[in-house]
């Protein structure tokens, strides 16, 4: 038995070969596009079989075509973009040969507007908001919405007073001593917080309030004590701190008097 091997309808043989046996097809002795194989296998008693195959050659430049595909309807003038690339043994890759600069897509650019957009909006209002802090700060005249302190007590006594203020006392009845309505009263004008008698105010200190009302308002939030937390001095300082500041001129009170009061 023998199979000629013909190629695109060719009356010449390409080859013959007795099978099994393996043939060699330079495809690139042929052009790119469609091309048939036809094997003819020719039995010993004269019966023949014949079998077609078709195949594609892409030795050439591979083509990319934008703006138009198979089987498009289109009408008037269209803008069709081409591109050729090719490579052989032993060249160097380069990417730049491969692309086709195909055109951003318009939901591309509609993502990217609108990204764009919020970025723009959020920095306009982070500079707006840290432009209003900066007013605000310059415009308050000095020592606004800080405690003044008033005299009787020593620097180091004031210093530690404010200290202690800020860091116990501040986040909840703030650095203008104002309060948070119907949450944390208020310490500037308080009637404990400028009697003559430092009694009640050192004994809220040391050990907190819960539910007393202050002119006429119920405080939802309770003042936690603080007496475990401070040492005699530190309360001495922190009472002296606010009946001498915020425009008040109450009488000072002493470690001594903290002490007497705690025990």
């Amino acid at each position: 038995m023998k199979i000629a091997v013909y190629l695109d309808g060719g009356s010449t043989p390409l080859t013959v070969i007795e099978p099994p046996e393996t043939f060699n097809l330079d495809t690139t002795k042929l052009e790119d596009g469609r091309h048939t194989l036809v094997l003819k296998a020719i039995d010993e008693d004269g019966a023949t079989s014949v079998r077609e195959m078709e195949f594609a050659v892409r030795n050439g430049p591979g083509i990319a075509v934008h703006g138009l595909r198979d089987g498009d309807s289109v009408t008037g003038q269209i803008s069709v973009l081409a591109n050729a690339y090719s490579s052989r043994v032993g060249d160097i890759f380069e990417p730049m040969r491969i692309e086709t600069p195909a055109p951003i897509p318009t939901w591309a650019w509609l993502i990217f507007l609108v990204v764009f957009a919020w970025g723009m909006w959020y920095l306009g209002m982070t500079y707006k908001e840290h432009e209003a802090q900066l007013v605000a700060a310059v415009s308050l005249p000095s020592g606004a919405g800080e405690a003044t302190p008033v005299g009787g007590a020593s620097d180091a006594s004031r210093g530690l007073g404010k200290q202690v203020y800020e860091t116990n006392c501040a986040s909840c009845h703030q650095i203008s001593a104002e309060g948070l309505p119907g949450v944390f009263p208020p310490l500037k004008n308080n009637a404990v917080v400028t009697a003559a008698d430092p009694s009640d105010h050192v004994l809220t200190v040391l050990n907190g309030l819960q539910g007393k009302a202050i002119d006429g308002i119920t405080y939802a939030a309770p003042m936690p004590p603080l007496g475990a937390l401070l040492s005699d001095e530190e309360v001495a300082a922190v009472v002296n701190h606010e009946r001498t500041s915020w425009g008040h001129d109450a009488p000072l009170v002493t470690p001594q008097q903290v002490r007497e009061l705690r025990n």
